[in-house]
């Protein structure tokens, strides 16, 4: 996916909460499960993600970033930029089912 198109799903879809800045998983938890995945993949540790999440301007915890991964708490869209330059990628690979 595209910023453009980003823009556009966070725009109309219902996962998206835009008085929070944050993509919401709490029904759907394939994008937890996508950044695992995605992270496996790339043979990180979830300390290098947050490593590199951090060197991207990302605060985030390792208890946070292990909810984001299981679901329990939802990526900011700021995390979700970082994190598509970590993993080399583009949002489409956060929204495959």
């Amino acid at each position: 996916m595209t910023l453009g198109l980003f823009w556009q799903y966070r725009q109309i879809s219902p996962l998206y909460n835009k008085s929070m800045e944050r993509v919401n998983q709490r029904t759907n938890h394939i994008l937890g499960f996508n950044i695992k995945r995605l992270r496996v993949e790339n043979n990180l540790r979830n300390i290098d993600v947050i490593t590199q999440l951090q060197l991207h301007g990302v605060s985030v915890s390792s208890s946070t970033y292990a909810k984001v991964e299981s679901g329990a708490n939802n990526p900011s869209v700021d995390m979700l930029i970082a994190l598509t330059h970590i993993f080399k990628c583009d949002f489409n690979a956060f929204f495959k089912s």
